[in-house]
């Protein structure tokens, strides 16, 4: 399944933590965009690691790799995949979603959470993107302990992809605009 280089571009590719900083964006941006090549202009991340990948995966496992996307995780073809990483992972976010519902169906109903109900959800409560946050940093949690001995095999290929995306999510948040989205809504009703 995995040939040639791949190893090396594993090896090679940038530390990812759950953090965000300026430091941080720039080094993984700028090592990551050592692999396009000059004529890629700005690609975004993820498709350099999946281009990257490419180079080293046969056609069905490329297909499969570049399927791979936060807002598709959670779907039955996921959850239904022979990669036990991919399988676990989809299962663990559908699960989390589905705990979720009741605090979604709160919120848009405009009303309040009962005590037993605040103590099922797998979050606290929070500002939307604190809630997301810690939505996030649970599943990056599980991406930790599903790829535990795995270094430069496909499924750490697959957990680092899905942390680049988990970060880069997290790094796209503007708070200044998500504010003034949230002022525009509470107007509104």
């Amino acid at each position: 399944m995995i040939a040639g280089d791949l190893e090396y571009v594993l090896a090679s590719l940038p530390h990812l933590s759950f953090e965000d900083g300026p430091e941080l964006r720039s080094k993984v941006s700028s090592i990551l965009k050592k692999y396009a090549s000059p004529s890629v202009g700005n690609k975004n991340l993820v498709t350099i690691l999946e281009d990257e990948a490419d180079k080293f995966l046969d056609a069905h496992t490329s297909r499969l790799f570049r399927e791979i996307s936060l807002h598709k995780i959670h779907s039955m073809h996921f959850q239904e995949s022979k990669n036990k990483l991919l399988g676990a992972f989809s299962k663990y976010v559908h699960d989390l979603k589905q705990q979720l519902i009741p605090l979604r169906m709160v919120r848009r109903n405009k009303e309040k959470l009962s005590d037993a109900e605040k103590q099922q959800l797998p979050i606290d409560l929070g500002s939307p993107l604190e809630e997301e946050l810690q939505f996030m940093k649970l599943q990056w949690n599980k991406l930790e302990t599903l790829t535990i001995g795995h270094h430069t095999d496909f499924t750490a290929l697959i957990g680092y992809k899905l942390k680049l995306m988990l970060l880069l999510r997290w790094w796209s948040f503007d708070t200044e605009r998500g504010f003034e989205l949230f002022v525009q809504a509470s107007k509104e009703d």
